[in-house]
């Protein structure tokens, strides 16, 4: 909730306290001081301004959304100031700022103007924005790179760049196109005259949505002066950083890959929480202000297992394009070092099925690189063949690697990330075996649906503590499982054999190891529970719903 507005002094909150530097920028004078108010005046109109903090030190300007105002960054200022001099600004009709007499006052342009006369003289500002402040702030930086040193983006796309994303895609990914925009379903009421200033006239809708009627009503504005204008895509060249809200329930994948094309120097970081994280979540969010203005940008932390290879070096590749630092562990130390040279990371030996290495393991990571905020237990092996073939050995084996190293893998990790306190996602490769009953795979698909029901209850125990828990169901992927499948009651001969024709089948096949880590990576970003990955693998999901028994008879043929 918003607080009571008093404009009466010039005070204006904030707790200041140690006078220190800014990185690269320390303070020509030494001191704090106070958060003031000040006017900023654009013809007829006046902005209204806070700023405090350190004298001499690198400026920080804080620009708020709808329907907020300015104390919506109170959390943040509370941290910031200690290090940094802090302007944030009341946007026109917000807060303590004049509302333009005409629509045409609002739009973009006009507002981002009003940042530059605010900043005038500063030297170089580091930007950061949230919702329309940060549709604003992405527009500023295009303009004035020069008065602009970075940016940081929350929950704001560019416009002109989802509009060139949404052209890019719409034939090659419609449905994500469609679930992009459809995140946007509020607008049309935004946008209907009377609509929503008839919702905000109720009291009780106010308190709901936590602002006040001023702010509500004049921000529709801001959607009327510029959604309907022909928005251009512009090139940005100043660093720009994206902070991910994974539950923010209108700015999703979509939008933020938006700005890929358009920009120069873009990094991302992840942070669980909702919409209106600057209030909810302050401390956070100060934080990766700080240590993207330092330049000492805090990395995600992904641990795979198994990542020596197929789905789990594919994992640890798309992760590491989105900036990660992966941890690749895989019983081949060789291979895991392979692909963490390929992305940047660390390789480590790590045989899942010993629990006691694991957690040894586990502890050496998070003192070395900090606590992870993926895990992906991805680490299994294949044993084909009926159950009268497997034998007691092949069974151990197949629950020692497909579900204790699972559960041993977690139980090393999760601790770490319920005691941080921040969230994160563990991620389960589980398998379509493991509910599809075929008479070929009982020893596979049995730890496949352990591991597949072991996610789900943790997914339910976990969210608590804003852990998100997935598996991953694929069907017949293209890896190298095939080449190293235990084909249970045969020779040595027969068992080249056969997984020399089990290769051949999976290649045919052509889906890639790449296509299942697209889905890993959507499945951390939306924290889906259960993620069918192939087409065959959706479809006997669907099946069991419907069917079962035909799912049983096609399980007793495949």
């Amino acid at each position: 909730m918003l607080y009571p507005l008093s404009y009466g002094g010039r005070s204006y909150g904030g707790k200041l306290s140690r006078s220190v530097g800014a990185g690269s920028q320390p303070p020509t004078l030494l001191g704090v001081d106070p958060a003031v108010e000040r006017f900023v005046r654009r013809g007829d109109l006046r902005v209204r301004v806070v700023e405090g903090g350190v004298r001499g030190a690198a400026v920080v300007l804080l620009v708020h959304g709808y329907p907020d105002d300015s104390r919506v960054w109170d959390g943040v200022v509370e941290r910031l100031v200690e290090r940094y001099r802090v302007v944030r600004v009341d946007l026109r009709g917000a807060g303590g700022s004049g509302a333009p007499a005409e629509r045409g006052g609002y739009r973009v342009a006009e507002v981002v103007d009003d940042l530059v006369a605010v900043v005038e003289g500063a030297g170089a500002v580091h930007l950061v924005g949230h919702d329309w402040g940060s549709v604003i702030g992405w527009a500023a930086v295009a303009r004035y790179p020069h008065v602009f040193r970075s940016f940081v983006s929350i929950s704001g796309p560019d416009l002109g760049h989802v509009r060139d994303w949404v052209r890019r895609n719409w034939h090659r990914r419609p449905g994500k196109v469609l679930g992009t925009l459809g995140r946007s379903w509020y607008i049309g009421g935004f946008l209907v005259p009377g609509v929503a200033e008839g919702l905000w006239r109720v009291p009780w809708v106010r308190r709901r949505v936590g602002a006040g009627h001023r702010e509500l009503v004049n921000g529709l504005e801001l959607y009327r002066a510029n959604l309907g204008a022909r928005a251009e895509a512009r090139r940005v060249t100043v660093p720009v950083h994206q902070i991910e809200l994974t539950e923010d329930p209108f700015v999703r994948a979509g939008h933020l890959e938006a700005a890929e094309k358009w920009t120069d120097e873009l990094s991302r970081s992840r942070l669980v929480a909702g919409h209106w994280a600057p209030r909810t979540h302050p401390e956070q969010v100060a934080r990766v202000i700080e240590d993207f203005v330092e330049g000492r940008q805090r990395r995600e932390v992904v641990v795979v297992t198994g990542g020596a290879s197929g789905i789990g070096r594919a994992s640890a590749l798309r992760f590491a394009r989105d900036g990660a630092f992966v941890v690749v562990l895989d019983v081949d130390l060789e291979g895991a070092e392979r692909t963490a040279a390929e992305v940047g990371g660390v390789g480590y030996r790590l045989d899942v099925a010993d629990g006691a290495a694991t957690h040894a393991l586990a502890r050496e990571v998070v003192h070395k690189h900090g606590v992870p905020d993926v895990v992906m237990a991805n680490a299994g092996i294949a044993v084909a063949g009926t159950f009268l073939d497997t034998s007691e050995e092949d069974w151990r084996r197949a629950v020692d690697v497909n579900l204790w190293g699972v559960v041993h893998t977690l139980r090393a990790f999760a601790p770490y990330m319920v005691e941080r306190g921040q969230g994160g996602n563990l991620v389960v490769t589980a398998s379509a075996a493991g509910y599809f009953p075929m008479v070929s795979l009982p020893a596979y698909s049995t730890t496949k649906a352990a591991v597949l029901m072991l996610a789900q209850c943790l997914d339910a125990e976990l969210r608590k503590h804003r852990i998100r828990v997935s598996a991953i169901c694929p069907g017949v992927v293209d890896t190298n499982i095939a080449a190293t499948t235990r084909f249970a009651g045969a020779d040595d001969a027969q068992q080249a054999e056969k997984r020399k024709k089990a290769a051949k089948a999976y290649r045919l096949r052509g889906y890639t190891a790449d296509r299942v880590a697209e889905q890993v990576v959507q499945a951390v970003r939306t924290g889906r529970a259960v993620v069918p990955v192939t087409p065959e693998a959706r479809f006997v999901q669907v099946a069991n719903r419907i069917a079962p028994s035909l799912v049983r008879l096609l399980g007793r043929f495949t």
